[in-house]
């Protein structure tokens, strides 16, 4: 289409009757003078409460995070010094001048409560630990020896004298923030810390000729690292975030969906309360397993080199499922008894509660936060980590009967809220019945007596006058006004699915 001709068309739709100036009135008109005052009043309030009620739970969300670096400590590492050299000593001295609340806690445990460093590698993996590190038996003896130079020089490896294990997998942001950080810092204050301990007297019996002995000199110590589980690809962060978000925004659009097309067929007032029941319960079971497949694959698609299998994407499946379920069980109980301008207030305080229950360690919020692990995102994510770990951290004993709490009580608290729902359905429609066939009837005679060529004026007076003194009714209920009723019934829904 040409310009010209757009803008052409445009201006003669201006000058339709319907949006024409003189078919309407301005809002600083006379006839606007009482409405005038309660509009600027109810825009005014409601935009103030949405205000102050995102900063409410902005400002819970981001406490979580406030200050959290100061909290470091309550992330405990294992430490065990089978050495029992200067490389162990210089562990021991590096950690005491870093300790303090912004770095992690190091709790140094005898050879005897750990015997290998398997044992170690099992306190990170069960979750006792964020981490482990260990001063590598017979470190100070190998690096003695490199030293004096010769055969044994050469050999000598500095990245055998400390060995760490770690879980990329548990909070990856923090995993990587915190613990990989720290665990840098603790290298390298121990190799600044061996200097300073045994410096002096390694120079002294250094063998200058060896290279090897003088490289061993200059650079005593270094770790290796074991990571149980490497999460390395980008989405990763999306996981404890977004992800935990989507559940629960999902299960409320789909609720509109659901109460507008049972509520415009009339189901609640017409069905058997079981089987209108029974109908709902299929119909959210279904969609939350299609929904929860559908988030599993594109955590699947996005995977890049995450290591998992066929199994544990069955297991993520039947988590999310689950999750979502419970989601949407506790907005259908909430929609069903709340007034409709509340939904948007609880919908946004259930997603950020549960986004802030999992957006960073517990360990990490002040301890008024953690009630959050009762909440169902917090639970369902422990359950994840430990089905995409292989069984790492596991939480199973906590989490699954927490979540099925969650379920079980949902799912009563639907049940009586249906039942309202049904109940006022029911006894809204037996208020309306006598209303609307009496206005049919007025209806009805009053196009009779125009046929018989009565003035339409007269003829609308005088059915009114006699739909008032037979019914006690001035008007029939305007459509407007049933889907008003019927929200209060049924909770929201998407309006094209109101039905007449």
């Amino acid at each position: 289409m040409r310009l010209p001709a757009f803008f052409s068309r445009l201006r003669k739709f201006e000058f339709d009757p319907t949006l024409a100036d003189k078919n309407r009135s301005h809002f600083r008109d006379d006839e606007w003078t009482g409405i005038r005052k309660k509009v600027m009043i109810q825009l005014a309030a409601g935009g103030v409460a949405f205000m102050l009620w995102f900063l409410v739970c902005l400002c819970y969300m981001y406490g979580t995070l406030y200050r959290s670096p100061e909290r470091h400590a309550n992330l405990h590492v294992l430490a065990v010094d089978y050495d029992g050299g200067v490389v162990g000593q210089a562990l021991h001295a590096a950690y005491a001048q870093l300790k303090g609340p912004t770095f992690f806690t190091l709790e140094f445990r005898s050879p005897e409560e750990y015997p290998a460093q398997t044992d170690m590698y099992q306190a990170v993996w069960r979750g006792d630990y964020w981490a482990s590190i260990t001063a590598v038996e017979g470190a100070s003896e190998r690096l003695s020896a490199a030293l004096q130079g010769g055969q044994a020089s050469a050999p000598y490896n500095p990245s055998d004298a400390l060995h760490y294990v770690w879980d990329q997998q548990y909070y990856p942001a923090f995993a990587n923030s915190v613990i990989q950080s720290h665990m840098s810092q603790l290298i390298g204050a121990t190799r600044i810390a061996y200097n300073k301990i045994y410096g002096t007297q390694a120079s002294t019996i250094v063998n200058t000729t060896s290279t090897s002995a003088v490289q061993a000199l200059l650079n005593p110590i270094q770790a290796t690292g074991t990571n149980i589980h490497p999460t390395s690809f980008g989405t990763a962060t999306f996981f404890n975030t977004v992800s935990m978000a989507m559940p629960i925004l999902q299960q409320f659009f789909f609720l509109l969906v659901l109460n507008g097309v049972l509520g415009a067929h009339s189901l609640y007032k017409k069905m058997t309360v079981l089987s209108s029941m029974r109908l709902r319960r299929l119909a959210g079971l279904l969609f939350t397993l299609g929904a929860a497949l559908c988030q599993t694959a594109y955590y699947w698609a996005f995977r890049e080199d995450w290591q998992v299998n066929g199994k544990q994407f069955a297991l993520t499946w039947l988590i999310l499922w689950l999750l979502m379920h419970i989601h949407l069980l506790v907005l259908d109980s909430v929609s069903t008894i709340a007034p409709l301008p509340v939904m948007p207030f609880v919908v946004l305080l259930w997603v950020l509660l549960n986004i802030s229950s999992v957006l960073s360690p517990l360990e990490l919020q002040a301890g008024f936060y953690h009630w959050g692990i009762i909440l169902p995102s917090h639970e369902a994510y422990s359950v994840l980590v430990t089905i995409w770990t292989g069984g790492a951290h596991d939480c199973l004993y906590r989490a699954l009967p927490i979540l099925f709490g969650w379920w079980v009580l949902t799912n009563v608290t639907t049940s009586l809220t249906h039942m309202r729902a049904c109940h006022l359905a029911y006894k809204l429609d037996r208020e309306q019945s006598p209303a609307i066939a009496a206005q049919n009837d007025v209806e009805k005679a009053y196009e009779a007596d125009v046929d018989k060529g009565k003035d339409k004026e007269s003829a609308l007076d005088e059915q009114n006058t006699i739909s008032r003194t037979t019914t006690k009714m001035t008007r029939h209920p305007t459509r407007e006004e049933i889907s008003l009723d019927r929200r209060e019934v049924y909770g929201p829904s998407i309006p094209p699915f109101l039905g007449r």
